[in-house]
């Protein structure tokens, strides 16, 4: 999966979950995990992964392949 769809999903996590996106993205790779679905478990892995990068970096997203960035990158929850 492109990396900016799974950043995409990072941010999407985060505005629907705030603080709680990390633990919903390890949940969901749970569920995937319980279910079999390997890829889907490493997609939700790669998705909680960038959400604590988001976190720790204090960035909401990376610079685009565009050359843009996200002028919200703020510290968040």
């Amino acid at each position: 999966m492109p990396s900016e769809t799974l950043r995409e999903t990072a941010q999407q996590m985060i505005q629907l979950h705030g603080a709680r996106a990390a633990a919903m993205a390890q949940e969901r790779a749970a569920q995937m995990r319980a279910s079999g679905d390997a890829a889907e478990h490493d997609r939700w892995q790669s998705v909680y992964a960038l959400i604590c990068e988001f976190r720790r970096t204090g960035r909401r997203s990376e610079t685009s392949e565009m050359g843009r960035s996200d002028d919200r990158a703020a510290h968040w929850g």
